[in-house]
């Protein structure tokens, strides 16, 4: 067996012996995301402490490993506490004997995944607001055959391209024809962020319909510029107010062209 090998059978040892408070992870989930650094601890010198050199690049790997397992550590949900336990449990793993580690290098090393640690607890606090931010983001049946879609704040266009599609499958199984997209909430303009919206107007076109683009400032207009978007070729309106009133005057027009009055009804049933 490998030193590899049996420090991570030795790991999942102490781990299934200690059973670490890990939520609704299993204990072999956090053995897969801890077992990196576990080679990189038994390769560390094996002389005395005093003579360890803690800025070597041996040591710099390590720690640098440490706080990406912290950071592992973190999204996988794990208390500060468990994550402080398993990373304990990683240098009693490899540590040969309980003197190997001496109290400087067990400092640096816990403090190097607590680094980590708060990193991925950090970017699981800004995923949960994200996600929480883009659920409301669904489109709205706003008129007889029309969904709109107004989007607020600041979202990834990964976000934003979700929400179009969103808006295409509304359309689809209402049979809707018309799309509103609105930009005068939505904030940071940038060409990714500008072209995941602006693609509603193919999506509306792909199902036979319209996309009108409403509050298209001048910032936006620059970054639809930047993504190559030519803005003349889409339907820009100044408000939905306006677009709504025109599309209604619309939609009676076709109504009376499309259904004869009484009046002609008659000539024609005479005329038989």
């Amino acid at each position: 067996m490998t030193e590899r090998a049996a420090a991570i059978e030795r790991f999942v040892s102490l781990l299934e012996e200690t059973r670490p408070a890990v939520g609704r992870v299993t204990l072999q989930e956090v053995a897969v995301e801890t077992a990196p650094v576990l080679p990189l601890l038994e390769e560390l010198p094996e002389a005395e402490p005093a003579r360890w050199d803690l800025g070597s690049f041996a040591f710099r790997e390590c720690f640098t490993v440490l706080t990406l397992v912290g950071r592992r550590l973190a999204l996988l949900d794990l208390t500060p506490t468990s994550a402080l336990q398993v990373v304990e449990l990683a240098l009693r793993a490899t540590s040969g004997s309980d003197a190997r580690w001496d109290e400087t290098f067990a400092r640096r090393a816990v403090a190097a995944a607590v680094e980590g640690f708060v990193m991925g607890r950090e970017e699981r606090v800004a995923q949960a607001a994200e996600e929480r931010a883009a659920r409301p983001l669904k489109p709205l049946p706003i008129d007889e055959d029309v969904f709109a879609l107004f989007v607020s704040g600041v979202h990834d266009p990964q976000v934003l391209s979700e929400c179009v599609d969103a808006l295409g499958r509304a359309m689809l199984d209402a049979g809707a024809q018309t799309a509103i997209v609105d930009f005068t909430q939505l904030d940071e303009p940038t060409a990714e962020r500008a072209a995941a919206l602006l693609a509603a107007d193919e999506v509306a076109h792909m199902l036979g319909g319209v996309c009108f683009f409403t509050g298209l400032d001048a910032r936006w207009q620059a970054a639809a510029a930047k993504a190559h978007i030519e803005l003349e070729g889409l339907h820009v309106v100044p408000r939905i107010a306006e677009t709504l009133a025109d599309l209604r005057s619309r939609k009676r027009l076709a109504m009376r062209q499309k259904k004869p009055s009484f009046w002609k009804m008659l000539l024609r049933r005479l005329r038989t």
